[in-house]
């Protein structure tokens, strides 16, 4: 069993630690690690939040990589927890199936998505919950469980989105997507205003995928691009090969972007003048890697945040205070000289159950830079949070306070459901910790 000292990071950067870390290569060596009182599990650490950190112990799913079974008839396919989804892809893509719900990037675990319950740019069931056809997972206990819909649920509602609180995710069945071929039918259209947003949104009906980047939401307005798409019925036969693009970012992209996404006035213009090009180069047919996974265009894209990172933050607003919340925020941007370089709107409607990223309304996501204001931009977020009594994706999260949280319905539930199967929290992380769970 391979250990070492490592200076942790999340995907962001944002949190740091300095556990060991322990690689098992097999269920006997992973069960002698359940002896241990203070651990967690974590597969390729992508997340931008801190709920696979623990600042004693982190326990590497990346032995555990293999695909155990594909049926290519029924499009069900079982991998190892440690499997990398960008692995997965490469081996269904080319059977015509492809994964039903998909983060923004391929570098994920399989065991990661499972215990986040991830969702993407689905219009309609938006989460891996609804395809994940059973899980297998060791407890603290050291007894290995089979859970589904049908067979041990309550478990199984606990483990998919449990945020490896639950046991340790050995292998994930889940029911694929059939599809016909690599390209994707797209459409972009830019908006200028809220009631173009809007209307611009009815469409999304009549498509399998939709997500929105938003330019500018100051003083009112709202402008930036609404990204529908399908998948091809016609084209390029999927039986073939696929080449995903794993390409570092040169010192010349590299100090480009650092100094354009650092700067409270440049990224207005680099927003600006990205919305302009892509309304006028954009294809009406894309490969799925580019309509999907357009942040792994560079693999090592965090590193323009430098030393200090940037945080992530996702939450669900209701329908009636959405433009009352996005100009709070532009507001306090505007006032702070702060800003997110990234900030991304969908529609949501879906049914959950604990912390679950879940139910009506809009989600807006952003990325934003650590710097000299970050404490009193995360003590605004969270007096909006509090506010508003707003639903925040955990998933992703490293800021939100136990005050917003801990007299919520939810909240409490998941915390005496975790009783029953991790009493001890043996399994818990800087997320579980923050949050009191």
């Amino acid at each position: 069993m391979k250990s070492q000292s490592n200076f942790s990071l999340n995907w962001s950067g944002s949190v740091k630690a300095n556990p060991e870390m322990l690689y098992p290569k097999n269920l006997e060596e992973l069960k002698k690690i359940t002896d241990e009182k203070n651990f967690i599990i974590a597969g390729n650490q992508r997340s931008f939040g801190d709920n696979s950190v623990n600042s004693k112990l982190i326990v590497s799913m990346k032995n555990f990589n293999q695909v155990v079974d594909f049926d290519k008839t029924e499009g069900i396919i079982e991998a190892q927890s440690g499997v990398l989804l960008k692995n997965i892809l490469n081996l269904i893509i080319k059977e015509g199936w492809f994964i039903p719900v998909t983060p923004g990037t391929k570098y994920v675990s399989i065991g990661g998505m499972i215990a986040n319950n991830v969702h993407g740019k689905n219009t309609l069931n938006n989460q891996i919950k609804y395809y994940a056809e059973e899980v297998k997972i060791l407890t603290t206990k050291k007894e290995i469980i089979n859970c589904s819909k049908n067979e041990n649920q309550d478990f199984f509602d606990m483990v998919v989105g449990g945020f490896g609180l639950t046991g340790c995710i050995l292998s994930v069945k889940i029911k694929l997507k059939k599809i016909n071929s690599i390209f994707m039918e797209q459409e972009i259209e830019e908006f200028k205003s809220y009631d173009e947003f809007f209307s611009l949104l009815k469409k999304s009906s009549s498509y399998e995928y939709n997500v929105n980047w938003i330019d500018n939401f100051n003083s009112g307005q709202i402008k930036g691009l609404c990204y529908f798409g399908s998948h091809a019925i016609g084209g390029k036969e999927v039986k073939k090969e696929f080449i995903f693009r794993e390409k570092k970012m040169g010192l010349l992209n590299f100090l480009f972007l650092k100094i354009f996404t650092q700067n409270y006035y440049l990224i207005k213009i680099s927003k600006f003048i990205f919305r302009k090009l892509k309304k006028i180069f954009y294809k009406k047919i894309s490969n799925f890697d580019d309509f999907f996974y357009p942040q792994d265009y560079f693999i090592d894209w965090n590193k323009i945040y430098g030393s200090n990172g940037f945080f992530q933050v996702q939450f669900l607003v209701k329908e009636k205070d959405f433009i009352n919340i996005l100009n709070r925020i532009s507001t306090f941007f505007t006032k702070e000289k702060t800003f997110s370089t990234l900030t991304v709107i969908k529609q949501f409607d879906e049914k959950g159950k604990y912390l679950n990223f879940y139910g009506q309304g809009f989600s807006i996501s952003m990325d934003i830079p650590i710097n000299s204001k970050f404490l009193k931009t995360k003590e605004f977020l969270n007096n909006i949070f509090k506010e508003f009594e707003i639903k925040i994706n955990f998933s992703k999260d490293s800021i939100c306070s136990k005050q917003v949280i801990e007299q919520k319905r939810e909240y409490i539930e998941f915390k005496n459901a975790l009783n029953s199967i991790n009493p001890e929290r043996k399994l818990n992380s800087l997320f579980s910790n923050r949050l009191k769970i």
